[in-house]
């Protein structure tokens, strides 16, 4: 009886012994994710939207094609998620630099310049300072801003950033009450406009100056354009 109990143990050993761990299934790993994101963020700030296909983001990342669509969805859900991803923390860190700006104490020129500087300066420093993604997202932001703001696929970066670019507004114009409420709408545009120029990095300054300037030297941009911007408010009824 004991023999018989102890052979039948051995033959059904793999029923009473420890179950074996099951592989986790890598491609729901967060880090698959991460590195879909990492090549669509890469790739839409080189060729923007409509140059990059999801095949090419795969390839970038190292993955299947269905792999993104598992995580992501379709194409403008993945740019979505690109945008979103770095967006809160983005645009906190202007609302916080915004903030101190318009507590400072001096001239409405210098407070003039310090609020631009405020929206200026916290993008330069993602850009420069942050590492490669971050370099890549605020090229990528401003590649969007100088799309046709009504397409589709622009939509996530409007819900992050209109009312960030409204409050700087009204920053200005409280600062400036005796300008007319349109020209201060576009003194800020054509800031913008220089400022996504310029962030895309393109090298025309090093063409222009033959060299003797750098287009990714956005740190030596920013005093000019911070003093440049400032002028421009007087052109369109700032007083000092």
């Amino acid at each position: 009886m004991g023999g018989n109990t102890l052979k039948l143990a051995e033959t059904s050993g793999a029923e009473t012994g420890p179950k074996a761990t099951p592989k986790p299934d890598r491609r729901r790993a967060p880090e698959t994710a991460a590195r879909i994101l990492d090549a669509a963020e890469s790739l839409f700030s080189q060729r923007g939207f409509y140059g990059v296909s999801l095949r090419d983001i795969a390839t970038e990342a190292g993955v299947q094609v269905a792999l993104t669509h598992y995580h992501f969805g379709s194409k403008d859900d993945l740019f979505r998620a690109v945008i979103d991803r770095r967006a809160d923390e983005h645009a906190d860190g202007m609302t916080q630099a915004l903030a101190q700006a318009i507590t400072l104490d001096g001239s409405r020129a210098a407070r003039r310049r310090a609020i631009i500087r405020a929206f200026i300066t916290p993008i330069v420093d993602r850009s420069m300072r942050g590492g490669p993604g971050w370099k890549n997202y605020i090229r990528l932001m401003a590649l969007v801003a100088n799309l046709p703001q009504g397409e589709a696929f622009v939509s996530p970066f409007r819900q992050h950033f209109d009312d960030l670019i409204a409050a700087y507004v009204h920053a200005l114009h409280a600062l400036h009450p005796e300008m007319d409420e349109g020209d201060v709408h576009w003194c800020f545009f054509f800031f913008q406009a220089m400022t996504t120029h310029i962030l895309v990095e393109s090298g025309m300054l090093d063409r222009q100056s033959g060299g003797r300037f750098c287009s990714s030297d956005l740190d030596a941009m920013v005093d000019r354009l911070v003093d440049f911007v400032a002028a421009g408010f007087t052109g369109l009824g700032a007083e000092a």
